[in-house]
């Protein structure tokens, strides 16, 4: 059949079966603004693109990444959750919403350890940063690069 599709036409087949590129975290990514983050994640998971993270540091809103079914993480990386508030960054209320969207975006097994984390110290914003490796990310179901 690629005979007769001829120059142009194989280039074509070629194109539409190359793989969707990728989305890399590779430099330390400490988060920011929820909706900046979503937004880059619904470009992503819209174009296709394979999300890898690490071997560096994502915390906060870059674990939203994490949601893609076609994120992978390095068994190198390391991850920061804590609970969304509002406030300051020395402190402020948890933001009960905002804490159960980003707990909708993780696996069952990482979304149960966030929320025992976030009631273990109190809700207390931002409390202290639950540090989860690649690898024990693996262990939740999380697929390695």
């Amino acid at each position: 059949m690629l005979r007769s599709l001829g120059l142009a036409g194989m280039m074509t087949a070629v194109l539409l079966t190359a793989p969707a590129h990728a989305f890399d975290v590779m430099a330390p990514d400490y988060g920011g603004r929820v909706e900046q983050y979503q937004a880059r994640l619904a470009r992503a998971e819209a174009r296709g693109e394979r999300i890898r993270i690490g071997p560096t540091e994502c915390d906060s809103s870059c674990t939203l990444y994490l949601a893609s079914h076609k994120s992978c993480v390095s068994e190198g990386a390391v991850f920061g959750f804590h609970a969304p508030w509002f406030g300051g960054p020395e402190g402020g209320v948890i933001d009960p919403r905002m804490t159960a969207v980003f707990a909708a975006h993780y696996k069952p097994a990482l979304r149960r350890v966030f929320m025992e984390h976030v009631y273990r110290h109190g809700n207390r914003a931002p409390g202290p940063m639950l540090r989860i490796t690649g690898r024990q990310l693996a262990a939740y179901g999380y697929r390695l690069c």
